[in-house]
């Protein structure tokens, strides 16, 4: 296809920094090919890139809700009753708020309000057009979603139960499927700090540290009076590269047997586990391995 061999090949010419540059400004890329629509210089013979065959995609991604999101949530899921093709696999007690509590009266959990804490999380599960045709039916669909979430409570489910999911719902628009499943990100193990009798000058007490100047923790468990703290929670999922794990693991075990290929990892390297940076090439110091520049100035 010469405009695949187009596209390559200006990809070639620019080098991959000015391609990922062009990225990071707002050009679409699509598979190993960048372009923007209004200004992309085809041949008359040449096929629009965006017109190209993709490859099959299948996404998980963590939503975080704050308390002054739960009345979003009410307000999202009764505009996709009425709009759209709504199937509950675990449907909510209540509204997101009212769920909410009573979910952690009946785990006997407890939260240390700090600031806006995240006191909602939602897995949604999704996918292209390509990953979706390639179901037979309905059906099937609707047998995939449900793997999806028996897989959130191995996951995500407090002790591998379902009494911190809050709602599964299918969601199926003209143009995207997609599984939520809300749940309170809640631990029975977390880290406490290890206190010395020195205070500060408030006469507060200080945290020990090492030899090396690094503060002490020491491990706790009590899973009958688990913590919600999302800092926690994703600890015990791996921490900085937690949600490259996650992602990771939902290809190995679920995506892949249905076809779909793995997206590129782009994320810094701390936040890429090694299985992802070996596949990538990925190394420290590359071209992804770095902040964005910003400058919230909009005049030169």
């Amino acid at each position: 296809m010469r405009g695949a061999e187009h596209i390559q090949n200006s990809i070639k010419r620019k080098g991959r920094s000015d391609c990922l540059s062009l990225f990071r400004s707002g050009v679409i890329v699509f598979n190993l090919y960048n372009w923007n629509k209004k200004n992309v210089a085809l041949e008359p013979e040449e096929i629009a890139p965006w017109k190209l065959p993709r490859n099959r995609h299948a996404t998980i991604s963590v939503l975080k809700h704050k308390a002054e999101d739960f009345q979003a949530v009410d307000n999202y899921l009764a505009d996709c009753e009425e709009r759209f093709s709504v199937e509950y696999l675990k449907r909510m007690s209540g509204t997101t708020e009212q769920a909410w509590q009573n979910a952690m009266r009946s785990m006997n959990a407890e939260l240390f309000p700090r600031g806006k804490n995240t006191l909602l999380e939602c897995l949604q599960f999704g996918g292209n057009r390509e990953f979706w045709n390639s179901f037979h039916s309905k059906d099937d669909i609707r047998a995939y979603f449900q793997i999806c979430y028996e897989y959130s409570i191995r996951k995500v489910g407090y002790l591998h139960m379902r009494e911190n999911i809050l709602c599964a719902v299918i969601v199926t628009e003209p143009n995207r499927r997609n599984l939520f499943v809300y749940y309170l990100p809640v631990t029975g193990r977390w880290q406490t700090k290890v206190m010395s009798s020195a205070k500060n000058e408030c006469g507060t007490k200080l945290q020990q540290r090492s030899e090396y100047g690094e503060p002490l923790y020491t491990p706790y468990t009590d899973i009958d009076r688990p913590r919600l703290s999302i800092t926690e929670f994703w600890k015990q999922r791996g921490g900085l590269t937690s949600y490259s794990d996650l992602q990771e693991d939902f290809y190995r075990r679920i995506s892949k047997h249905y076809g779909a290929v793995r997206g590129q990892s782009t994320s810094l390297l701390k936040n890429t586990n090694k299985t992802q940076a070996l596949r990538f090439q990925r190394e420290e110091g590359d071209e992804y391995d770095e902040l964005l520049s910003f400058d919230d100035m909009p005049y030169g």
